[in-house]
């Protein structure tokens, strides 16, 4: 696969300078998923078996710096959803091919136990869609589960701990299809994107997971994802909600994969083929860019340190904007 240089047509008249040092880089690898690890302070992607030779079925590791492969391992068939621990150099990946989770360790890039997320007798394996890494515990993931051939195919929310599952489970027929954890090992967010609008806080425990609270329609839309920050539930359909009282704070105006910037107090928002920055706290929109190199939609998102950002769209194109700041000088679009 190529790996190049591309400019994204800038909406500024900055310097050509400072544009250039902040200016994006595109990889031209298919990638389903993509996250970033503080411990190692590189960006990583889940690739498809359709990229073929010689990342397809890898995690590929990338320096946020230039878009530079600058390693990868082979996880097993169809590799999805990732998930990183912010405390540790340890990510987990959905495997499609196996119905399973591998975990990667980072640090060396090496891959790890490879686990099943459980077993429908009606209607056979369950699928990972969705993982969230327990804080303060690299060891433990809460997995959002499907099956195939049914409608609508969710199949509850599951704790593991270095691969076993706790006995307890969300196993109702309607629940959280996307997962997030806040600060706290204890509580875990979900958003049902697939059936009903509904919002979960789940109380987790030694036994596992339960339904603590309910909020139906505190987000409106099909296939959200949600982030949580410093107690905020921030949804790509672009509203946000105080995680404690379950209520919406407010919204944003724009929607796709999002990444909040806590040390510039921003929330930044993949809307189409445009980056579009807000102001945290106002929701007051600040900068927009239309990456004119990208094509597809955006897939996943994530920050890759203050100012910086990866993204993956589903045209088998990454983009790595290593300081949005300096692109977006003259303002919003």
């Amino acid at each position: 696969m190529e790996n190049r240089i591309a400019l994204v047509l800038l909406v500024s008249t900055a310097a050509v300078h400072d544009a250039w040092a902040a200016a994006p880089f595109e990889l031209d690898t298919p990638a389903n998923s993509i996250g970033y690890s503080a411990q190692t302070q590189r960006l990583y992607a889940t690739v498809p078996s359709s990229a073929g030779l010689p990342y397809g079925n890898r995690l590929i590791e990338i320096s946020p710096t230039d878009a530079e492969i600058t390693g990868s391992v082979f996880v097993g068939s169809e590799p999805g959803p990732l998930a990183i621990s912010t405390d540790a150099p340890v990510a987990y990946i959905g495997i499609e091919g196996a119905a399973a989770v591998r975990r990667v360790d980072l640090m060396p890039l090496s891959a790890g136990i490879q686990f099943a997320t459980g077993n429908s007798l009606s209607y056979g394996p369950m699928y990972p869609t969705q993982i969230a890494v327990m804080p303060g515990a690299s060891g433990t993931i809460a997995v959002s589960r499907h099956i195939k051939g049914v409608s609508p195919d969710y199949q509850g929310v599951a704790i593991f701990d270095d691969g076993v599952m706790r006995p307890a489970t969300v196993s109702t027929f309607l629940g959280p299809t996307t997962l997030a954890f806040g600060s706290s090992p204890s509580v875990l967010f979900g958003y049902d994107g697939a059936s009903q609008w509904y919002a979960y806080k789940l109380a987790v425990d030694a036994s596992g997971v339960s339904i603590a609270t309910i909020a139906p329609y505190l987000f409106n839309g099909f296939d959200l994802t949600i982030v949580v920050d410093n107690g905020q539930i921030y949804a790509t359909s672009g509203e946000t909600a105080d995680g404690a009282q379950m209520q919406l704070t407010g919204s944003y105006d724009s929607s796709g994969p999002l990444v909040v910037d806590d040390a510039r107090k921003q929330v930044v928002f993949v809307h189409g083929s445009s980056i579009q920055v807000f102001d945290r706290d106002t929701f007051v929109p600040i900068y927009s860019v239309k990456v004119a190199a990208a094509n597809g939609n955006p897939l996943s998102a994530t920050g890759c340190g203050s100012g910086c950002i990866g993204i993956a769209f589903d045209s088998g194109q990454i983009f790595v904007l290593p300081d949005i700041e300096k692109i977006f000088a003259d303002g919003f679009d």
